[in-house]
């Protein structure tokens, strides 16, 4: 046994690739003797198959069923092991896909690209999306942790004498894509800890798919592989496709693996096929397919995914999908099409792997992401335009490594299920060349990977073992320096200036996975404050050492600064307190760092992505940055003049205005959050006068919107939340009640879900009481009280559906002012603003708003209201019915509607600023960024 395993006693390591589509699972002793190849072998994994069936089979579908009381008979659903992380009306694996997909709203599928997807709650039983209130829920995280749960049940059922050889207790590394941001990462780390595993090593795909390969050829590498040659992992499986770059270097006399370069995150696999499928088919059959339900739509799918399948791998050269009718027309509504293999690997090979030349113009750049199932695909789903852009972008990294400019590489190692079939690594052998000018002498050579569906877990598996100094590793070390900007004792400099020393933290090299040790160096950090990280980066010094306190000159590059507010103590108040700095650079080319308190045992971890070279260069978002002293000149002239008598905040805003030589429109984030500051720390100024709270709340309210946007607005928010329940202090004005509820829709954004439902409750009363109750409301107040309630985009559909309809009466009843239109266009959007996308409202709902609104006298409020409550995303489950949007289209295009106002009702459009801002009700920020923008 390896000395470094000696503390691991009788530890077994385990791979898992805990995949989108299927899961596998290695097993390696690390005390047998023989080859790594041998130590190593599959875990074969009990499942149910059939009703009451349970085989063991090399991969564990990731499908997750969730049993009615009358679609399975539960006693079919018992396995020989009992669990309670497993309710029993589910089951996961084989019987589970193949069920569901007769099934489907009550199948849980693809969990993994949920579980990555920032634009739902991903902790949220929201699974199966679209499925009916009466079908129960899963969250992406508990639908990941129920896999992982099943293998671990099933491995310690085989082995109930032994408690020590439980999973639980081996040495478990689980895979993850390369592209998986921190949050992902955190999450599946938690499914891990759910599933009762423990601690985990995470291993990103790509890289476990090459110790796959070194694995099967330990004793032979050498005599294909060469050093300077350039190797491409390219990893396709159902949800994700990732790039990675490794060479191998002569190093110290020895070759050397290194890997040089990661992909972005692409949701972009299999899943997007299986839809291309059938969209194709649901073309063929023409208007049967017009009013395709959802279930039926899923349904549509699995069966294109069992043909694509069947057809690549050449075991038909046919297939027939059929999907029946539902309710009443169970024969008549059935319908059929055929697929050949011909036909899939057309829309296979044309759609996502084309011929492309480098300067092809992207058609698809600037259209919305197919977001079928609700989620957020690629929208260029151009496997091997992807791929050109990956290569180009790390031409850098490629010359410094091997020192030629030629990024073509020469070996490409294929893995994942969507890139089994040999005509597809053909096809992006050839597209590799093409896009680089290249002639069929320098088409890449491909690395045998003949189990793609288990590469990951077995190179997983073989990963434990190279931890333990038992096999070749790829070097995965920092190609850059990072640096952490840090204030000399007794500096001189002004806040927000550039400090004037750097404490390098990973050094040129460092493996990732390495531990850091700083010298024990204490520092200071101003605590319940906003404070600034700068983080800088070298890729061409050297000598650099952990712990070097270093001169910043030209040579460092700076990257965007975290910036943060480390909370201490009960009272909150701003305090200068001694820490120390802890640091980690993970295997997932994660640096965490951790300040930990001289005085407690307080501990606050930051974490900074270093993976993507592009972050070095990142524009900050701000159109301009005014100098720091005008900014205290103007915070100051807010504090004098709310001190001051009301005819002094009159002036006020002209007067900052005139002092940044910007009208009010024009101030950009970084000044209007500087200005909210100093507004929160005169807020008792707002008790003087009526004037003064009205003024105070209006200003605060312009400086604080939308309520997210910088990385302080949550504490913001907080020390505000606090005024919501004692009301305005002069609530006997009419002019102020006004303006609270414009504060509050202006800052509401930045409330969670909690804090808004509690305003609902609060404010319903007012918005929905008998008739002589609500005449007593000025309409003025009324209105903007329901504008500020429509805002509230976190509250539940359901309490939206409620607020929906009785604004629907009050429109219908001839009430239909612009601000009522607006309120209900934001209640029943389908795209949200700031929300994630579980908070919409059905479309069934939506469109009987938009027949309501079609009945109405035409109005630009009423033509806006329509197009966002019909607005098209792509996603089945939130958009209305085809031949509703055609009905929609019709009466636009009659009442004047031109081609832009259409195109957002017609086909999938992102949301652009002036989007954004006719949705918000107001001009936005400028410098802020909105999800989805781009610098271009």
């Amino acid at each position: 046994m390896s000395p470094a395993f000696a503390s691991l006693d009788k530890r077994l390591v385990v791979g898992i690739d805990l995949g989108t589509t299927n899961s596998a699972v290695f097993q390696a002793d690390p005390g047998s003797s023989g080859t790594n190849a041998s130590r190593i072998r599959l875990f074969q994994i009990p499942q149910l198959t059939g009703p009451g069936e349970i085989h063991r089979l090399s991969v564990l579908p990731s499908f997750l069923y969730l049993a009615g009381d009358f679609d399975v008979q539960r006693d079919s659903l018992r396995l020989p092991w009992s669990d309670a992380r497993m309710a029993p009306d589910r089951m996961v694996g084989a019987w589970a896909r193949d069920h569901g997909a007769h099934v489907p709203s009550r199948l849980v599928s693809s969990a993994k690209s949920w579980l990555c997807h920032a634009g739902v709650d991903r902790r949220a039983a929201i699974l199966p999306w679209g499925a009916t209130g009466a079908i129960p829920k899963v969250s992406p995280l508990e639908a990941s942790a129920a896999y992982l749960a099943h293998i671990r049940s099933a491995w310690n059922h085989l082995r109930p004498d032994d408690p020590d050889a439980h999973l639980e207790h081996q040495f478990i590394v689980l895979t993850v894509p390369a592209s998986f941001d921190e949050v992902a990462r955190e999450l599946t780390l938690e499914a891990a800890h759910i599933a009762g595993l423990g601690q985990v090593t995470l291993l990103e795909e790509p890289l476990a798919a090459f110790y796959s390969y070194l694995n099967l050829h330990e004793s032979d590498w050498s005599s294909h592989l060469q050093p300077g040659e350039l190797i491409l992992v390219c990893d396709m499986g159902g949800g994700t496709t990732d790039f990675s770059l490794i060479t191998l270097r002569e190093a110290a006399g020895s070759p050397r693996f290194e890997r040089i370069a990661v992909g972005d995150h692409l949701i972009l696999g299999g899943d997007n096929i299986d839809l291309a499928l059938a969209r194709m088919v649901e073309q063929q059959v023409g208007k049967q397919a017009a009013n395709l339900s959802g279930d039926r739509w899923r349904t549509l799918c699995h069966q294109c995914r069992q043909a694509k399948e069947a057809l690549l791998e050449g075991a038909a050269d046919r297939k027939r999908i059929t999907l029946v009718g539902g309710g009443g027309k169970l024969i008549a509504g059935t319908m059929s099409a055929e697929l050949s293999r011909e036909a899939v690997e057309a829309v296979v090979l044309d759609g996502f792997f084309p011929l492309l030349d480098a300067s092809a113009p992207d058609v698809n750049r600037n259209r919305a992401g197919m977001t079928e199932f609700g989620l957020p695909y690629e929208n260029e789903p151009a496997v091997t335009r992807h791929l050109g852009w990956f290569l180009e972008k790390h031409r850098r990294d490629v010359e410094q490594a091997l020192g030629r400019t030629d990024v073509v590489p020469d070996w490409i190692l294929f893995n994942g299920g969507s890139l089994k079939p040999s005509l597809i690594q053909a096809r992006i052998c050839e597209a590799v060349c093409r896009w680089f000018g290249k002639d069929r002498q320098r088409t890449p050579r491909i690395l045998v990977n003949p189990e793609p569906d288990l590469a990951v877990a077995m190179g997983a598996a073989y990963y434990g073992l190279v931890k333990g100094g038992m096999g070749v590793r790829v070097g995965s070390g920092s190609a850059r320096s990072y640096y952490l900007g840090v204030a000399v004792a007794d500096s001189a400099s002004a806040a927000g200036a550039s400090p004037e020393k750097a404490v390098c933290i990973v050094e040129r090299g460092l493996e990732e996975g390495s531990p850091i040790r700083l010298p024990d160096r204490e520092f200071r950090v101003l605590a319940n404050s906003q404070v600034i990280f700068p983080i800088y980066s070298s890729s061409f010094r050297s000598g650099d050492r952990t712990g070097d306190l270093l001169d910043i000159d030209e040579s460092f590059t700076r990257m965007p600064p975290l910036k943060t507010i480390i909370q201490y103590g009960k009272k909150g108040g701003q305090t200068t307190i001694p820490v120390g700095i802890d640091a980690e650079f993970t295997e997932m080319g994660t640096l965490a760092l951790w300040c930990t308190s001289r005085l407690s045992e307080h501990r606050w971890k930051l974490q900074f992505q270093l993976r993507d070279p592009a972050a070095v260069a990142l524009e900050v978002g701000e159109i301009e940055i005014f100098e720091e002293s005008l900014i205290r000149r103007a915070a100051a002239q807010i504090g004098a003049a709310f001190r001051g008598t009301p005819k002094g905040l009159s002036r006020l805003v002209r007067e900052i205005a005139k002092m940044v030589e910007r009208p009010r429109e024009q101030w950009p984030l970084s000044l209007i959050r500087h200005l909210a500051d100093a507004l929160i720390e005169v807020i008792d100024t707002r008790k003087s006068t009526a004037e003064h709270e009205m003024r105070w709340l209006n200003l605060t309210g312009f400086c604080l919107r939308p309520g997210f946007g910088d990385a302080c607005d949550g504490q913001r928010l907080r020390n505000l939340w606090k005024l919501f329940k004692p009301g305005p202090v002069f609530s006997g004005q009419q002019q102020v009640r006004i303006e609270w509820w414009i504060f509050w829709r202006r800052i509401g954004a930045g409330l969670s879900p909690g804090q808004q439902r509690q305003i609902l409750q609060d404010v319903s009363g007012l918005l929905l009481p008998g008739k002589s109750a609500r005449s007593r409301m000025p309409v003025q107040e009324w209105l903007e009280l329901w504008m500020m309630t429509a805002n509230l985009e976190r509250l539940s559909v359901k309490d939206k559906v409620k607020l929906g309809r009785a604004l629907m009466a009050e429109i219908a009843s001839g009430k239909a002012y612009p601000q009522l239109l607006w309120g209900l266009s934001r209640i029943g959007a389908r795209e949200l603003f700031y929300a994630t996308a579980d908070r919409v409202v059905s479309p069934q709902e939506a469109w009987n708003w938009i027949e309501g609104c079609m009945q109405m006298p035409i109005s630009p409020a009423c033509l806006s209201c329509v197009q966002q409550l019909g607005r098209r995303t792509g996603d089945r489950v939130r958009d209305i019915e085809a031949a509703q949007r055609q009905r929609l289209i019709q009466w636009l295009e009659a009442n004047g509607v031109g081609p832009d106002g259409i195109r957002m009702v017609q086909e999938p459009t992102s949301i652009v600023r002036q989007d954004a801002q006719a949705i918000f009700g107001e001009a936005l920020p400028q410098g802020l960024i909105l999800s989805g923008e781009s610098s271009g």
